[in-house]
């Protein structure tokens, strides 16, 4: 979707205004209606959330939006560090050893909610952040390093993705 008509560009930024009513941080609104504008599959799941009722169904879209914004911020960026194959069993151990503790972390200092709000990361996906085995993505680690004024070299690990 490159040329973007203006009738839609309207309807995204109506979206945006009801995302931001549904209590959605503005830097996530802002990254999900730019991406929308310039990527279908983005555009696409903000269309999603507007016509869903269900509060549980739009976590996951929500969560999916910023997996695909996330994304999309990604492409064309060369990813810094290989990793072998006989060495993925160990990390996928240490990463959810590391999430586990970096989640008592969080709660020790206020829990989730909060983090979103420090952040601007949705609280859908955080949630899905702490409870998946995947990588975690270096820019989403420095943001509750900063939140939680933690040592950003503590929380950077060289696994995590860029």
């Amino acid at each position: 979707m490159n040329s973007i008509a203006p009738k839609f560009q309207v309807d995204l930024f109506e979206i945006g205004t009801r995302m931001r009513l549904a209590g959605l941080a503005d830097n996530f609104v802002a990254a999900a209606i730019h991406t929308a504008m310039e990527f279908d599959g983005v555009y696409d799941l903000v269309l999603l959330w507007d016509g869903e009722d269900d509060a549980k169904e739009r976590d996951e879209i929500i969560a999916d939006i910023q997996d695909m914004v996330d994304d999309c911020v990604q492409a064309g960026k060369s990813e810094a560090v290989y990793i072998r194959f006989d060495d993925l069993d160990s990390i996928a151990k240490n990463v959810r050893k590391f999430k586990d503790e970096l989640l008592m972390t969080v709660n020790q200092h206020s829990g989730i909610t909060e983090l979103a709000k420090r952040t601007g990361i949705p609280q859908p996906s955080l949630s899905r952040f702490f409870n998946t085995h995947s990588m975690p993505r270096r820019g989403t680690l420095l943001k509750i390093a900063k939140a939680l004024d933690l040592d950003a070299v503590r929380i950077a690990t060289e696994w995590v993705r860029e």
